[in-house]
């Protein structure tokens, strides 16, 4: 992903856009002087903030840039926010276009595996977002990773092979549905109304037309017409070039500090060492 973006300056010189810099070498900008008027963008904001999204795959905002309610107006001016809550992450009290993550409540296990926010659906979330409303005074950190640079860094003859190949994907492959209904009885139900999915291997961005490897951790099953052993080992082989040092980047938490990723390219996870403090996100998600 590029350096930084150049912005055309708007034709009001009284409307001051963002300053969007670089945050690590393999993706996300961080983002300070936002404005939000009346809970909206200028449009030379708005288009500023989209351009640096689709290129560095996240962009980062410093605790005070924004509210539990601006975060949502935010996501807003990305397309429509999107509510993916469940049993365990309830809507949040203030806010009915958030659902909560809470340390204190959501088993954390599967958080904790890299993955792409409903991978296991045709039409996951284009964009997802977080905001630290309460975060540990040490550790729980969370990790991205992109997956365009996992795909460019592959031997060519390899990623031309893959390109020929077709993933199968599954909401409960890691326990997921066993994990989030209690009840027996809709667990099945959500396993009946939510069957797997098919994906190439590499899939093409459809706004910045990048290849990127489309596999994670948590929701893919197999790959379709191979060897169960070869399958097994080229998912291995594609879940560590994910987890490559040179294809992530670690955020550390501050109250109030928020991170908005494309969903579409970005993985994601939590890191588990916050040692019995409490963590609660408010997560938003956007389809564009």
């Amino acid at each position: 992903m590029s350096s930084l973006l150049d912005v055309e300056a708007p034709a009001d010189s009284s409307v001051r856009l963002p300053v969007i810099q670089p945050w690590k070498p393999a993706l996300g900008a961080v983002v300070t002087g936002l404005q939000l008027d009346s809970g909206r963008l200028s449009s030379g904001a708005r288009d500023a903030l989209v351009r640096a999204l689709l290129d560095y795959g996240a962009l980062v905002f410093e605790p005070g840039v924004l509210g539990p309610q601006s975060f949502t107006s935010l996501l807003a001016e990305f397309g429509e926010v999107s509510l993916y809550a469940g049993p365990k992450t309830p809507t949040a009290a203030d806010n009915a276009n958030v659902n909560i993550v809470d340390s204190s409540s959501k088993r954390q296990a599967r958080n904790f595996l890299w993955h792409i926010d409903q991978a296991f659906r045709a039409d996951p979330p284009s964009l997802t977002a977080l905001y630290g409303q309460e975060v540990p005074s040490f550790g729980g950190d969370t990790l991205f990773s992109n997956a365009v640079l996992a795909y460019e860094r592959l031997d060519p003859h390899f990623a031309a092979y893959i390109e020929t190949l077709t993933a199968v994907h599954y909401w409960d492959a890691t326990g997921h549905i066993a994990d989030r209904f209690d009840d027996p009885a809709e667990a099945g139900r959500q396993r009946a109304i939510n069957a797997p999915i098919e994906t190439p291997l590499v899939r093409v961005h459809p706004e910045t037309g990048r290849k990127q490897l489309f596999v994670n951790e948590s929701y893919t099953t197999y790959i379709k017409n191979v060897s169960r052993t070869t399958s097994q080992h080229l998912l291995g082989i594609l879940f560590e070039a994910i987890k490559e040092p040179e294809v992530e980047a670690r955020f550390t938490w501050q109250p109030g500090a928020a991170v908005l990723w494309d969903n579409r390219v970005v993985q994601h996870r939590g890191i588990g060492d916050f040692a019995g403090q409490r963590r609660v996100f408010y997560r938003g998600c956007v389809r564009r």
